[in-house]
């Protein structure tokens, strides 16, 4: 059983030194699709090509444009999709960090689908962490390639309605029905994967205004669109409705992680 991970990327420095040291070494291809990053991802990914022992499973597309728009995102994302010759699709954000990679290893069951465990964070490196609590503590986010059983995840970023998810490839469409997992008309299996998120808490102002372009985009009116981002989940999820924040530290595993990455990409030896 073969899993490899899908990425659309995009300045993600900071995260992604830790991400790649834990997760590389457990998986069996990584696809990136960089959209013309500046802040040294490009340079990272390419260290680790080289450097790493398990370097030559990185897959990496440059010039990309992973617009934040319905239409873009989506053939990005199949686009990335189909570049994956695994027998399972593990998506994933870069500022994610998995805390039991060796547990994909225990995958080998026939399910259309896996959900793991997630904790998420408000911070940056170096900075203070703060637990989100209140978020979904679940994501179906691990889908069957071969055989295709039509389960992918292919979702309109910004559109009104987002619980709406399709698939470009198979031509199906289904509810997303969160982490009531039961409820999708397939199997949704627990993979034991724990993963921390690592994320920022935009303001409310700078999310709207994501969203009503996102929405301008797709041909609403901007009446129609200011209306409906005013109410749109993301808008309303990220201004913090119902969360309380806790400092807290970061995982330890997580800080020896940056070292390593740290060393393979200053000194150019093999971590």
């Amino acid at each position: 059983m073969t899993i490899g991970s899908f990425i659309l990327i995009r300045n993600e420095a900071d995260w992604l030194r830790a991400h790649l040291v834990n997760l590389l070494p457990h998986i069996d291809e990584m696809v990136f699709f960089d959209g013309n990053s500046t802040d040294g991802t490009l340079e990272i990914l390419k260290a680790f090509k080289s450097r790493h022992p398990h370097g030559r499973k990185i897959k990496l597309f440059q010039d990309k444009d992973p617009r934040d728009i319905k239409d873009d995102y989506v053939r990005l994302f199949n686009e990335c999709l189909r570049s994956l010759s695994t027998d399972l699709a593990l998506f994933i954000h870069p500022d994610m960090f998995v805390d039991n990679p060796e547990a994909l290893r225990d995958i080998t069951g026939d399910s259309p689908a896996y959900s793991c465990h997630m904790t998420s964070y408000a911070g940056n490196p170096g900075g203070k962490l703060y637990r989100i609590n209140g978020r979904g503590e679940a994501w179906k986010n691990i889908y069957r390639l071969k055989p295709d059983l039509g389960a992918h995840y292919h979702g309109h970023y910004g559109a009104a309605n987002e619980d709406v998810y399709f698939s470009e490839i198979t031509g199906d469409e289904h509810k997303h029905h969160g982490t009531d997992f039961n409820k999708y008309p397939y199997p949704v299996t627990d993979s034991s994967l724990k993963i921390h998120h690592f994320s920022d808490v935009r303001s409310f102002n700078r999310r709207l205004g994501r969203m009503v372009s996102c929405l301008l985009a797709q041909g609403y009116s901007v009446a129609d669109a200011k209306r409906l981002a005013a109410t749109h989940p993301r808008v309303t999820l990220k201004d913090g409705m119902g969360f309380t924040f806790s400092e807290c530290e970061y995982p330890e595993a997580m800080i020896d992680a940056r070292i390593a990455a740290t060393k393979l990409i200053a000194e150019g030896v093999h971590a």
